[in-house]
């Protein structure tokens, strides 16, 4: 049985040397397909890593929330709110709570001008999301409470404001107010194009906005659970709470919005999975072109082979060692087109990992089985007909084709 396997794998490998071009033209829509699949795939994946590494920087046991529309308006958040929270007792599983403000601002020094987001915060942003003051301070209560105009900026707004000179110290235009740069944040990679100012100044110096009762307003509060244990108790207790204070009805929409990271992840994971999906499906039609080739392929090399089927059965080859033949060459065809595809997929996620900085597109080992699997059941499917039609030739009937 395995001589005769290997004898059969000898003639298809022989087959294909000698017809190169014909073999490679079958192969190609196969190759094609594989290709596509894998590195799509590995994309997906690796997008899918690379958003969940984006995130987790936003704390795992960060909850965020904003406003969001109801019943045709927007209520906004307000700082009010913030402090309610920030002292309610109907909250156990919380501990820290944060207002912010954010805004885009053009950003001048000695003649370099960039556009950055700019955000004000309380002292508890250190605590709250996770950063670390690299170079120079942190503001303080004082410059807090006295909005002092300060900021702690990223490493990248570093790099485009100031390259190599060092920033401590330094004045910066923001829209039309001075600030003096106290600190430099550790290099985050997700989040390192930023100015943080105090709230306090934020509001006092760049913009204010009161709603009707004359409470001001803000952007984002953020909220800390006390341990990343009790995330799912905090979300609900914060939405209970919320509801109250927000003056959500029963079976009234909330006019809220609560993100933590595992939620906004599985969103976007979630997203990416159908669109990869998707794309799969369209790069997946290549594959069954591919196979219809194979087919048409094979049933020509079997109209050719006619006489050496029928001299087969003459000295004895059975049905099944004639579909053997013939399968074995359709799978070693496509198992050729799949190894092809595979190595074509690997050179377009190196690519792309060149071309894209801080992004790796990884081949993983599962994607590998899975073209293997495929080109194998590609084989296997679209060869059983042409094999099957060869082993019922009449012996007779071949010998005498011309």
């Amino acid at each position: 049985m395995i001589s005769m396997f290997i004898e059969n794998l000898r003639l298809s490998i022989g087959e294909i040397f000698t017809n190169k071009l014909r073999a490679f033209l079958t192969v190609l829509g196969i190759t094609i397909g594989i290709a596509a699949v894998v590195l799509l795939m590995s994309l997906g994946q690796s997008v899918q890593a690379y958003v969940s590494d984006q995130f987790a920087s936003l704390g795992a046991n960060t909850i965020r929330v904003s406003a969001r529309p109801s019943n045709g308006r927007t209520v906004p958040l307000t700082e009010t709110l913030a402090e309610t929270l920030k002292d309610s007792e109907r909250l156990p599983s919380v501990g820290l709570v944060m207002a912010t403000v954010s805004g885009s601002y053009s950003v001048l020094y000695e003649g370099n001008q960039f556009t950055v987001n700019v955000t004000g915060v309380t002292t508890d942003y250190l605590d709250i999301e996770g950063r670390t003051v690299e170079t120079g301070r942190f503001f303080s209560s004082d410059d807090y409470n006295a909005s002092t105009q300060v900021a702690i900026i990223g490493t990248t707004t570093v790099e485009n404001l100031f390259d190599t000179e060092d920033p401590i110290g330094k004045t910066i235009r923001i829209d039309n107010i001075l600030v003096q740069v106290i600190g430099v944040f550790e290099e985050s990679g997700t989040n390192d194009d930023l100015i943080v100012i105090p709230f306090t100044t934020f509001k006092d110096r760049l913009k204010n906005s009161y709603t009707a009762d004359g409470q001001r307003t803000v952007d984002t509060i953020l909220v800390q659970a006390i341990d990343t244990t009790q995330v799912e108790a905090a979300t609900t207790e914060l939405e209970t709470v919320l509801r109250q204070e927000r003056d959500v009805g029963t079976g009234d929409t909330d006019n809220f919005n609560v993100f933590t990271a595992s939620t906004i992840v599985s969103s976007l994971n979630s997203t990416i999975e159908v669109l990869t999906i998707f794309l799969g499906i369209v790069a997946g039609i290549s594959l069954l072109v591919g196979g219809i080739n194979i087919m048409n392929i094979m049933l020509v090399a079997i109209t050719e082979r006619t006489r050496e089927i029928g001299l087969r059965k003459a000295v004895g080859a059975q049905y099944i060692d004639i579909v053997v033949l013939f399968l074995i060459q359709a799978i070693v065809l496509t198992l050729l087109g799949g190894l092809i595809g595979v190595l074509i997929a690997w050179g377009g996620a190196v690519l792309i990992s060149a071309l894209v900085p801080d992004f790796t597109v990884t081949i993983q080992t599962a994607n590998i089985i899975f073209a293997v699997t495929i080109s194998t059941l590609i084989g296997l499917f679209f060869g059983v007909y042409p094999a099957s039609r060869a082993a019922q030739l009449n012996p007779i009937d071949a010998l005498r084709y011309e």
